[in-house]
């Protein structure tokens, strides 16, 4: 993992332009901005491991991340794959203690990094960031649900007996 300052874009840019803080105000971006690192992680690191606590949100801004989670009877399982504009890490954000999922580079990834107890702070701070970060969370978080429930869906029937 490294600091990232080759890129031309900064990352008030890039947060206009991803899909998890596109819409949001231009004010709430800003302060977002404030906070943020931006960090690259080459193929093959865990960014999060199922079960361990993480202290940071990631925002991919290019690369992917698998999703992999502990199936019993069948070892870690890939249950989706992450690209640029998804969140990956939020369950330390909305209080949960530990990851529900291992991450792990697939490709070489850029992110936007948040450590979790400053954005906390940002969005107890300030309501008005602090609601539409949440908003967008909630939203991501459905995505993944939907997502990870059909993927689930589909390695069920591929056990299945024909």
């Amino acid at each position: 993992m490294t600091e990232s300052s080759h890129n031309d874009r900064s990352i008030g840019e890039q947060l206009a332009t991803l899909q998890f803080t596109a819409s949001l105000p231009e004010s709430v971006r800003d302060a977002l901005a404030e906070i943020a690192t931006e960090r690259c992680f080459a193929a093959g690191e865990f960014l999060c491991r199922e079960g361990e606590s993480t202290p940071e949100l990631f925002l991919i801004a290019a690369g992917h991340v698998g999703l992999d989670m502990l199936v019993p009877g069948r070892g870690q399982v890939r249950v989706l794959t992450l690209g640029p504009g998804e969140v990956l890490a939020w369950s330390a954000v909305v209080g949960n203690h530990g990851a529900t999922a291992t991450g792990v580079t697939t490709d070489e990834v850029r992110a936007i990094v948040f450590e979790d107890h400053v954005l906390l702070s940002l969005c107890q701070t300030s309501h008005d960031v602090g609601y539409v970060v949440m908003r967008e969370l909630a939203k991501a978080i459905s995505r993944r649900l939907v997502a990870t429930r059909l993927q689930l869906l589909d390695l069920f029937e591929e056990q299945s007996p024909s």
